[in-house]
Parts: C-alpha cells; sequence; structure tokens
C-alpha cells in the first residue's frame, strides 16, 4: 500500500487500483470524542458516497469507522489545466448546480478537487466536508469558496473561468435567490475585513 496524500483528517493510499481513505486519529482530542468524530465523518462521507448524483469516486467499502475504500479514478486534477481550459468551469458549474439541487453542500469547492476522465468528464473527489443542506445560505457559501479556491490559484483565468462556472451553475434551482444571497455573503466578508 502506497501512501498517496496527506491531509489535516486523512491519509489516502492507493492499493490495487483502489483509494484507501483513513481517518487519522488526534491525540489532543479525548479518546471517546475522537472515535465518535471520526466514525460520524466517515458514515456522512461514505452515505454520500452512496447518494451523489454527478460523477465521483465509487464506494466499494467501509468500516464506519475510519476508513473507506473507493475507486481510484484515472485522469488530471483540474487544478493543473484549468489555465488553460477555462471552458471546462461550465461543466463544474452544471455538477454543483446538480450536487445543490439535491441538497449536497461539497464543502470543499477547489480544483484541487476535481479530476478530468478519460472520457473528459470532471469527477468530484474528496466528500470529506460534505454534508445535507437546502438552505440557499449554505449553497451560496459553497459557491463562494469555489470563488476563493478561483482567485487564489487561477487568478489569470478567474473572470472567464467564473463566466463560464455562472453559465453553468444556471441549471440549479432557486439559481437567482442562490446568486442573491451569494452577493450578501460576500458583503459580510468584506465588512469583517475593514
Amino acid at each position: 500500500m502506497k501512501e498517496i496524500a496527506r491531509g489535516a483528517e486523512a491519509v489516502l493510499y492507493e492499493h490495487k487500483g483502489m483509494i484507501i481513505k483513513r481517518r487519522l486519529r488526534k491525540n489532543y482530542r479525548i479518546k471517546e470524542l475522537d472515535e465518535e468524530l471520526r466514525k460520524q465523518r466517515t458514515r456522512r462521507e461514505a452515505s454520500l458516497l452512496l447518494k451523489t448524483p454527478i460523477p465521483h469516486p465509487r464506494l466499494i467499502r467501509t468500516d464506519y469507522k475510519e476508513e473507506i475504500v473507493m475507486e481510484r479514478v484515472i485522469g488530471e486534477k483540474v487544478r493543473d489545466i484549468l489555465d488553460e481550459k477555462p471552458e471546462l468551469a461550465r461543466q463544474i458549474g452544471c455538477l454543483v448546480a446538480e450536487l445543490h439541487n439535491h441538497n449536497i453542500i461539497h464543502g470543499d469547492l477547489t480544483t484541487s478537487n476535481m479530476i478530468l476522465n478519460k472520457e473528459k468528464n470532471v469527477v468530484f473527489i474528496d466528500f470529506g466536508l460534505s454534508f445535507h443542506s437546502h438552505k440557499i445560505e449554505d449553497k451560496a457559501v459553497d459557491i463562494h469558496l469555489f470563488k476563493q479556491a478561483l482567485d487564489s490559484k487561477h487568478h489569470k483565468v478567474y473572470d472567464a473561468a467564473l463566466k463560464e462556472f455562472l453559465e453553468g451553475y444556471k441549471k440549479a434551482n432557486k439559481y437567482k435567490e442562490i446568486i442573491k444571497r451569494l452577493e450578501m455573503v460576500e458583503l459580510r466578508g468584506r465588512y469583517k475585513k475593514g
């Protein structure tokens, strides 16, 4: 088993064409609390992998405690190609709209969590921060986080990519309400900085 990534919450391993995600123990937490948090997060992520209506890694199995085994998605990270292909953001917008239409909030919409597969379809990965919500606010915050990721990693194509994303996102139920709330979310952020 080969370690391929390590984050604050989990370690990813590759093994026989599968990805194994193990949530890390946090020694600063009370043992029982840590076990319960890892169990809840693992269950929530596994459940979302079963319900997600857009391209994502197929869940193979989970122990419902700290480990998820899923298929490995072959392709290029969108992070590495969006600057040359900002039109991919339209497909991303369509997929985020589909998630939001099913009341799923990704919670970590960065181009590092998207892979362009061999069929040229964007596949979303890492549902570790995802959750269910019907709230317009949560959907607006999800988009806000994507805009921040675009500005941070893809500032050269920010305007073109954002325009494409919003065009694709028009498929969202309550699109106008969500975009209006997005403007309010961003205004709150500006007041905090001042």
